[in-house]
């Protein structure tokens, strides 16, 4: 029953397309920067959390048995637990864009999507989460 039930809510995560929910009731502004570098970055990761908290679920679900059920149970619930976690953490990869606008002045944006830069503009949409797409050149005022 546990699995059926841990199967359902990691399930019921997966997205739909549509407007975010978490845009509701929130301004959202877009405007356009000029991009003034890109680096790649190494996001934190929450997989030894992730095997930490498998482990010790896997333990407690074999509290009834012996000692050898209840390692095993640990030693399968860190796997799960890492798995799950790294799953859905995805890639480290992450991109820290530079950015300069008339209005704001200088600031950073990091994401996970690396974007063309080519241009030397991008579009930027704050709402609940900040994004950043390609823009046309003439978009921008060059800063």
């Amino acid at each position: 029953m546990n699995k059926l039930l841990i199967s359902l809510l990691l399930l019921s995560g997966c997205a739909t397309q549509g407007v975010n929910r978490a845009d509701q009731n929130e301004i959202i502004k877009e405007f356009y920067a000029s991009v003034s570098s890109v680096q790649q970055v190494k996001l934190s990761s929450e997989v030894k959390t992730g095997m930490a908290s498998g482990a010790v679920i896997g333990v407690l679900d074999e509290l009834d048995g012996n000692h050898e059920e209840m390692i095993a149970g640990g030693i399968i619930g860190a796997l799960v637990g890492g798995l799950f976690t790294a799953i859905f953490e995805g890639s480290d990869t992450a991109y820290q864009y530079s950015l300069s606008s008339a209005i704001d002045g200088p600031f950073s944006v990091i994401q996970k999507e690396k974007i063309d830069t080519e241009s030397g503009c991008v579009k930027v949409r704050l709402g609940h989460e900040v994004s950043i797409s390609s823009a046309l050149s003439d978009d921008c005022v060059i800063l």
